[in-house]
């Protein structure tokens, strides 16, 4: 077995798939409050990855495939639970969906055409973030029923769906650029 699967960055990017399953749980027995807990746990894991990997000077081409695979596995989990539970409306859940499906094909496409791995940027991390954030504060406010939070879920939902769209494009752009710049060293040495 590959040792790279073992290094602490890989494990805490593997860890996220044990915490979605606990997560789903709950979000599916309606202890939204726990589930909220759960991603902030996956969250802090997410941000420790890349930390300990660099600390340790650990980045891996296997990294690079688990992190924004164990990123997108749980954002589309999540909402497509809460779009089933009515807590989230359609046309954020095929943003979302649109936005990691789309990003998640193109990363095959340079993975299976140029033996590539693209890590995750920093516009795709944002957009990650911002939209766990926005996920964390629906389930807290969907538990507590906090009349409060409803300008600051409606704020969040906005902000989500623009760093989708702004990730969404700075990755088109990346995609492009590479098959743009591999393609023409393709063609030169014919």
């Amino acid at each position: 077995m590959n040792k790279e699967f073992f290094y602490p960055s890989n494990l805490l990017s593997l860890s996220r798939f044990p915490l979605l399953a606990i997560a789903v749980y709950f979000l599916l027995t309606e202890n939204y409050l726990p589930a909220a807990i759960i991603l902030v746990v996956s969250w802090l894991t997410d941000l420790l990855d890349g930390i300990v990997a660099r600390k340790r000077n650990e980045i891996t081409e296997l990294g690079k495939i688990i992190d924004p695979l164990a990123d997108k596995i749980t954002i589309i989990t999540l909402v497509v639970i809460l779009f089933l539970k009515e807590i989230i409306p359609l046309w954020f859940l095929i943003i979302t969906l649109s936005r990691d499906v789309l990003i998640l094909l193109g990363g095959l496409y340079l993975k299976n055409k140029f033996q590539l791995v693209l890590a995750s940027n920093i516009t795709g991390k944002i957009s990650v973030f911002i939209i766990g954030l926005t996920i964390m504060v629906l389930l807290i406010n969907h538990s507590l029923k906090l009349e409060s939070l409803e300008l600051l879920i409606k704020g969040l939902i906005l902000l989500s769906v623009t760093a989708c769209l702004i990730s969404l494009i700075n990755y088109s752009a990346r995609f492009i650029n590479i098959i743009k710049t591999k393609g023409d060293r393709n063609v030169n040495k014919s």
